[in-house]
């Protein structure tokens, strides 16, 4: 089937998945918004808490308050049908809003938005929900990536492969307990998602420029209206830290990044034509301009380059921190950008991920032939020599050493030179089974954590079950900001449910 748009497809069975095109196109076709422009809902749904929260002081009259929020609606409205566009004049999304309430009620209403607030509280505010909502996103696509790769680790328990130090033949293990490693690593991280979004879910607005209002706010709750756990107590904490929140965030994508990075170089290698172990579907491979015969993992190697691209830039936000004096600094603006492009470049990778190991095939027979050749057996060949000749490991160590080096023509190591060796040492192991396939050597390896196959099926399912508490701990904070959301909606349609009634809202 010929590949749409690409100059390669004829060498395809399928054409590529778009999701996979757009990942590894990054920003080669395809432009970003404004960052502001992503803003957009966070900072309506920050307005409607603020000025319920006036009204129910006693600072906004719930008629004003109610004009306030028909004229949020409308922007909403004609923002969402795309009527609507940030003028570049108005400097942020914040001001552009105003604005519009003020042309849609007048200035004497829409002016009282601003009271006992600064767009220094509004912006870190809007942003810590920008981040936990993508933090949230992030961790769900984890889950389901973490699932798919658990797939097929379970369908390969059994299937015996080299594992690799230095890049060389080093032990026999499995497929399995190789790709359940991944998926143990990954929950750490879609663990992280979970800590870091409790870590950043308090509320900063109220802080206004660093130094609190004397207006009588209710703090606790505009936080609940938000969603927020609870609220950031120190007003000038609240400003001054803009940037670590971020910092938080990115470092929890960081690691999860990083350890895709690890997968793909593993998948790159074992996918290479010269091991065949692993044959990634044609979806996810690409062409060349040139060679007709290409089949390239270009979805790995963008991965290595993103994880970098996202390590450097969670450093930024460090240094953009690092000897800011107390209280706001026209420095933090640029976090905002930088953790939109973290999770720009890094958003769509775990669903890759997912889509690769739910297609990827694997050729048992070229995995087995890996772990019966270049000596993989040694370690188990001493250690069979060091358990059952009463040696010291070390000892044990040195004759079969010897023996490889007897033996490197071959590749293979041979009983009876080991038996050999072991004599001359003054040790006798005539009748010591060294009879040691590949299978025989995962199967003896039953501790916790090992590639013997119950163990590596205890591995999957301790691992599943973990999955499975994130994937619920994820949804009910979900959950929680719906209801919070829909806590808001409904004490605004007390105001006048008139002109509110059916009214429904992403």
């Amino acid at each position: 089937m010929k590949a749409r748009g690409q100059v390669w497809g004829e060498r395809m069975s399928e054409p590529p998945e778009e999701a996979t095109v757009a990942y590894c196109a990054g920003r080669d076709v395809a432009p970003r918004p404004m960052a502001d422009a992503l803003l957009v809902p966070y900072d309506l749904w920050q307005n409607r808490a603020h000025v319920m929260m006036l009204t129910q002081q006693g600072i906004i009259a719930g008629a004003e308050a109610v004009r306030i929020f028909q004229a949020l609606d409308d922007f909403e409205k004609r923002w969402n049908d795309g009527k609507l566009a940030l003028d570049p004049q108005k400097e942020d999304v914040h001001i552009n809003i105003e604005h519009f309430v003020a042309a849609t009620v007048g200035g004497q209403v829409a002016g009282k938005i601003h009271t006992a607030r600064s767009r220094n509280d509004q912006a870190t505010t809007v942003m810590r929900m920008y981040v936990r909502d993508h933090l949230l996103c992030f961790g769900e696509s984890l889950v389901a990536a973490i699932g798919a790769i658990l797939g097929q680790a379970r369908r390969h328990v059994g299937t015996l492969v080299a594992g690799l130090t230095h890049y060389q033949p080093a032990s026999v293990t499995t497929i399995g307990h190789w790709f359940a490693s991944y998926a143990q690593a990954l929950l750490r991280d879609a663990e992280r998602s979970v800590a870091s979004f409790d870590r950043l879910n308090i509320s900063p607005l109220g802080a206004a420029a660093a130094f609190g209002t004397s207006w009588p706010i209710n703090r606790k709750l505009t936080a609940a209206y938000l969603g927020f756990d609870s609220v950031q107590q120190n007003t000038l904490d609240c400003i001054t830290n803009r940037w670590e929140m971020e910092a938080d965030a990115a470092t929890c994508v960081e690691f999860a990044m990083t350890h895709l990075s690890i997968v793909a170089q593993d998948l790159i290698l074992m996918s290479q034509p010269q091991f065949g172990i692993v044959r990634l579907a044609d979806r996810h491979t690409t062409g060349s301009s040139i060679m007709p015969q290409k089949r390239n993992p270009d979805f790995a190697e963008v991965t290595r380059a993103k994880a970098v691209l996202v390590q450097q830039l969670t450093t930024t936000l460090f240094g953009i921190a690092r000897g800011l004096v107390s209280g706001y600094n026209r420095d933090t603006q640029w976090t905002k950008y930088v953790i939109m492009d973290i999770f720009a470049e890094a958003a769509a990778a775990p669903a890759v991920f997912s889509s690769v190991f739910e297609s990827l095939s694997i050729d048992k027979n070229k995995a087995l032939a890996t772990a019966s050749s270049h000596f993989v057996d040694a370690v188990d060949f001493a250690d069979t020599l060091a358990r059952e000749a009463g040696l010291p490991f070390r000892a044990a160590y040195k004759i079969v050493s010897r023996a490889v080096r007897e033996c490197e023509e071959l590749g293979f190591l041979k009983a009876e030179t080991v038996r050999r060796l072991a004599a001359e040492e003054g040790c006798t192991p005539q009748h010591l089974d060294f009879e040691l396939p590949p299978a025989k050597i995962a199967e003896s390896k039953k501790h916790v954590g090992a590639p013997a196959r119950q163990a590596v099926l205890a591995n999957i399912e301790e691992l599943s079950a973990k999955r499975r508490l994130i994937l619920k701990e994820l949804r009910a904070r979900r959950q929680k900001l719906l209801r919070a959301k829909e806590k808001l909606e409904k004490a605004i349609q007390s105001l006048a449910p008139e002109n509110r009634r059916g009214r429904s809202r992403s």
